[in-house]
């Protein structure tokens, strides 16, 4: 077992005190510094957490891994009785108890009142999807340099059972000393997405006062947002929502790519009842895959209700547009988030074997690369005029400015004359192949279809996902219908979707996702059109 407690050389002492300036250029001073709870979460820290839980709990565990069981549990020789431990994660994270399992820890579940340095509640990310062990710690540093509350992050090496499960990001909860470091009351509602994924939706209540299915405050909202017209929206979200903080939030979704949240996904989000001000606030979560998408829009489709509420508005669009441009310039740093990756991960230098930890390195390094490149195209984005609003005639628009994106490898994407003579958008398929012809437009609020007569030849599914094959949609948007396999003559693929806001920056996609094959779509056939 590694000796995590080793007395650091001059070395490691120089290393954590650049990181706490790098944490400091980020956010203003911690509310919690001085704290018990300050101290667990102070910049460098990593814990060893040791579990114990009866075999029978563990049968239980595997059984139903979201029931809580009780457990000891050591933590930085701390010694814990009768904490209640269940597994977490969601599709792409979660683990069996056998295997490297995230868990979460509550302290005061069966002894209520009962306290760790502070804190009820702590989370062990299992880290699956960010290999790095650093994209929960930044997003939540971004955010809250933004000004919107995030939960604390540290790191732990953990064992269960005398198994050593080895490195994991430790993450503090949801709970009451956390909305303690924000606000003056703690006892509003406070909803998380167990039940539904967005305000129109009954959501799980774990805090507040009042009967559990009393969610008038989100009820509230749901109207706000739902009023159709849209100096009255405005007025009323003012009353029911904290606007200001709410339009960093979709910034900083969009600026680092926090494609499964709220804004994007209508996943992985809190929201808070301010008994002070009266409005509700959005907190970011689950964020262990960020800055994954280098081009994805600035200003994309939103998929949550209050998101496109909101940014359907005048003020709302202007106020996002303004706030992403100033927040941009002030927090998007490329060298003191790199440098924030790079001093993240050394606590693990003493600790991981060789290889984990050049493994953890070059994980480390990649998203240090996706830093970059995200960077690069929002300052490109951002330079590109204003695209004009579309113009159709007679209900219909030609479309042009095709753009090859992600281009194969063994493959190929050209704009050629096929055998039949036609001008075609052609994507020839390698061993794995997501490519795409992009291009965007700026539409009024309304019903569309998207649609072109395509061929395909040979076209073999990916072994891996559920879109497969030849496909048309939009940016941000399911498919509605099946990809197009095998062998097809020139045949209509169509796509038809609405746009809410008065108007939208839409991003057309002619997608070939498979393993073999081609697939052409006739340039003189590609058109949009405007439906009653």
């Amino acid at each position: 077992m590694p000796n995590l407690f080793v007395i650091p050389g001059p070395r490691a002492v120089a290393g954590a005190w650049l990181f706490a300036q790098i944490v400091l250029a980020f956010s203003e001073p911690s509310p919690h510094r001085g704290s018990p709870s300050g101290e667990f979460f102070a910049p460098g820290s990593l814990h060893q957490v040791r579990l114990n839980i009866a075999t029978g709990d563990l049968d239980a565990l595997r059984k139903v891994p979201r029931g809580y069981v009780p457990a000891t549990v050591t933590l930085d020789g701390e010694v814990c009785r009768n904490v209640a431990v269940h597994l977490k994660g969601a599709t792409g994270s979660f683990r069996p108890v056998d295997d490297k399992p995230g868990l979460t820890l509550s302290f005061d579940r069966f002894r209520p009142g009962t306290r760790f340095r502070g804190l009820r509640k702590l989370h062990l990310n299992n880290s699956v999807e960010d290999p790095a062990y650093v994209n929960e710690f930044i997003g939540a540093e971004l955010f809250r340099a933004a000004g919107v509350p995030a939960p604390r992050v540290s790191l732990a090496w953990v064992e269960l059972n005398g198994r050593v499960l080895g490195a994991y990001v430790l993450k503090e909860g949801f709970a009451e000393e956390f909305l303690a470091g924000y606000f003056r009351r703690t006892d509003g509602n406070f909803y998380d997405t167990d039940l539904g994924h967005d305000i129109n939706q009954r959501m799980r209540r774990s805090g507040g006062r009042g009967e559990a299915q009393e969610q008038s405050d989100l009820e509230k909202l749901t109207l706000a947002a739902e009023e159709r017209d849209l100096a009255l929206r405005w007025d009323r979200l003012e009353h029911t929502l904290d606007l200001d903080r709410f339009v960093n939030f979709l910034v900083m979704e969009v600026m680092i790519g926090h494609r499964d949240g709220y804004s994007l996904a209508r996943n992985n989000f809190r929201i808070y009842h301010d008994m002070d001000s009266g409005r509700l606030m959005f907190f970011p979560h689950g964020m262990d895959q960020l800055f994954g998408k280098a081009d994805l829009p600035w200003e994309p489709h939103f998929a949550g209700l209050v998101a496109r509420a909101v940014m359907e508005t005048p003020n709302g669009r202007r106020q996002y547009r303004d706030r992403f441009l100033k927040l941009f310039n002030q927090l998007y740093q490329v060298e003191r988030l790199t440098n924030l990756v790079a001093r993240t991960q050394e606590p693990w230098r003493n600790i991981l074997p060789r290889q984990e930890r050049l493994a953890m390195e070059r994980e480390g390094a990649l998203v240090m690369d996706r830093i970059v490149q995200r960077k690069a195209n929002l300052k490109w984005q951002l330079g590109q005029p204003e695209l004009k609003p579309l113009e159709f005639v007679e209900g219909v628009a030609r479309l042009a400015g095709w753009v090859a994106v992600d281009e194969p490898g063994g493959g190929r994407m050209d704009q050629v004359q096929d055998v039949d003579g036609k001008s075609v958008l052609r994507i020839q398929a390698g061993p794995s192949t997501t490519a795409s012809w992009r291009s965007k437009v700026r539409l009024a609020r309304g019903h569309y279809r998207f649609e072109a007569l395509a061929r395909t030849h040979g076209v073999k599914p990916l072994p891996f996902g559920k879109a497969q094959g030849a496909s048309m949609r939009v940016s941000g948007r399911e498919r509605t219908e099946a990809g197009r396999t095998g062998d097809s003559p020139w045949l209509p693929l169509v796509f038809e979707f609405q746009v809410e806001a008065v108007t939208e920056e839409s991003e057309l996609v002619c997608e070939l996702r498979g393993s073999a094959g081609e697939v052409c779509w006739d340039k003189a056939t590609l058109r949009l059109l405007r439906l009653p």
